[in-house]
């Protein structure tokens, strides 16, 4: 177990010392043809110059809800010792990166090997000095390079027949967005696995794993926050033909406007929870899959003009619920944010694909938006079209669509308002995961002045001398209590109409009624556009 640690002076508008640690475990898989160390795990715990282990220079972790988590370990080779990092590590060997801070532990990342590099500099005196630096990704690289590939030479595909008793053969693919996801990143990796072509057998030392990949993925994945509200099934997948890569594939069929899909590492059957400690030994790789946290407002209506049934509204909703973590200002040394028009959207365009394939090209366009008729004016259309590759269970198409396009005003309403950019700590804060919220009290305990922040990724680095820093990467700020926010929404969001559609006679006749929402309506005989 690879070990550096420090002890720094107490800083201004710190209380105490800080005192953090970060470890590292190399696990070999063994069996390459010109690596000679044997399989197991390697310490890196020097410290001092005389010391015959390897000494951790420095570590950075990060983390996002869209990518990969990446890593990169500096390290020092112990006197005497030249190449034997060059000799033991190899791309697809697995590591574990633990942080401690005032003796609390959490295991930030588990992920491989891609890169090994070794930097040599010669002085003038001939005295040699070496820096080894390992990079990779954390456990989503796996799905990220597993690719949907069928062998030709054999006709695996004849005209798509592999992949049809592919999906023939997993269970729910046809079911709702969470046990899609999961048969995809579950059962096309088994099925390409019976194929020879999906290996990623582990290490035995990896703690808390069956040195089977796929094994632990199912006792891994997490849907806790997914609520299938309103309630959707995908479009039949039988009669797509696949490519690209497993998470390629999964994250396509994700819903994503809807839900959140994202790898980390959790406790089984829990979720991410502010300020629990995550031990190696009680950590499980986990798919994380989840609603988009949405921050809905009272007004959010179905089909029949009422509060959907069993979805949470108001402080109730997911986005208030989402795991906080209180990040004093005294803790900042730094923040860069802004906010700016890029994400302003005035128009939702929501109906699911086979309503517009049945309407044909123009199937978006007789579809009823919700909009804001007033901010179209002074910042021109701004439209969220959503290509839904899921339909609902009821008869009527557009059931599905109404709900939605209130949560995605709810989300998208305050945007233009939102702050977002990074956040740099003066210490570490390993506890503060993606996909949950910080608060930042306001001066003198003002609540009025709280900013709320999303944590859309997280960045961990170590160093001798400054110890542990994090950086957070932050969307969605509001400064104000969540009263105000949630109050804000609703007021924000009472501008936004559907338009009333107009009847086929008068359409034909070239006489169109303008909805109220346009102020205006045209003359007998007058076409408005």
């Amino acid at each position: 177990m690879a070990e550096g640690s420090e002890a720094s002076n107490p800083r201004a508008g710190f209380q105490g010392s800080e005192t953090s640690s970060v470890q590292v475990i190399h696990h070999a898989q063994g069996g390459d043809p010109v690596i000679y160390g044997a399989s197991g795990g390697m310490e890196f715990k020097g410290k001092y110059r005389q010391d015959q282990d390897h000494a951790i220079i420095g570590v950075s972790t990060g983390k996002t809800l869209e990518a990969a988590g990446t890593f990169s370990i500096q390290l020092k080779p112990a006197k005497g010792v030249s190449d034997t990092i060059l000799d033991r590590v190899v791309d697809d060997d697995w590591v574990d990166i633990v942080f401690k801070r005032h003796d609390r532990t959490w295991h930030t990342m588990r992920g491989s090997v891609d890169r090994v590099a070794r930097s040599r500099t010669v002085a003038g005196s001939g005295a040699t000095s070496w820096i080894y630096n390992i990079t990779g990704r954390d456990f989503q690289k796996v799905w990220e390079q597993t690719p949907i590939w069928f062998n030709r030479l054999a006709l695996e595909n004849v005209e798509g027949g592999w992949a049809y008793k592919i999906y023939s053969q997993i269970p729910n693919l046809g079911g709702d967005p969470g046990n899609v996801v999961k048969a995809f990143l579950q059962g096309w990796f088994e099925a390409l696995g019976n194929a020879g072509r999906v290996n990623w057998v582990m290490p035995p030392t990896l703690p808390n794993t069956t040195g089977n990949f796929l094994g632990d993925i199912v006792h891994g994945w997490n849907a806790q926050g997914f609520t299938n509200n309103p309630p959707r099934v995908a479009i039949d997948p039988n009669l797509m033909n696949p490519s690209g890569t497993l998470w390629t594939l999964a994250k396509g069929w994700s819903d994503p406007a809807f839900c959140e899909l994202f790898c980390d590492l959790g406790k089984q059957g829990t979720q991410l929870f502010p300020n629990e400690e995550l031990d190696i030994n009680d950590s499980t790789m986990s798919v994380f899959f989840r609603d988009r946290p949405f921050p809905l407002s009272n007004t959010v209506k179905d089909n029949n003009g009422l509060p959907p049934e069993g979805m949470a509204l108001g402080l109730s909703s997911a986005w208030f619920q989402l795991p906080l973590h209180i990040v004093n200002r005294q803790e900042i040394v730094n923040d860069d944010v802004s906010r700016d028009g890029s994400e302003r959207m005035n128009a939702f365009f929501v109906s699911p694909q086979m309503q517009q394939d049945l309407l044909g090209a123009g199937g978006m366009d007789m579809t009823q938006p919700l909009w804001d008729a007033d901010d179209i004016r002074r910042h021109g259309l701004r439209r969220y079209d959503i290509n839904s590759q899921y339909k609902t269970l009821s008869g009527t198409l557009l059931l599905l669509s109404v709900t939605q396009r209130y949560m995605l005003r709810d989300w998208y309403v305050m945007n233009p308002y939102l702050l977002s950019g990074t956040i740099a700590l003066g210490h570490g804060r390993p506890d503060i995961r993606v996909g949950t919220r910080i608060r930042i009290p306001g001066e003198g305990g003002d609540t009025l002045l709280d900013e709320t922040y999303y944590v859309e990724g997280v960045n961990h680095s170590w160093s001798l001398g400054p110890g542990i820093r994090t950086t957070l990467q932050v969307t969605r700020g509001f400064i104000g209590d969540d009263n105000m926010l949630l109050r804000a929404i609703t007021d924000a969001g009472a501008n936004y109409k559907v338009p009333t559609v107009g009847d086929a006679a008068a359409f034909n006749s070239g006489r169109i009624v303008v909805p109220d929402t346009y102020g205006a309506t045209a003359a007998e005989g007058e076409a408005v556009a």
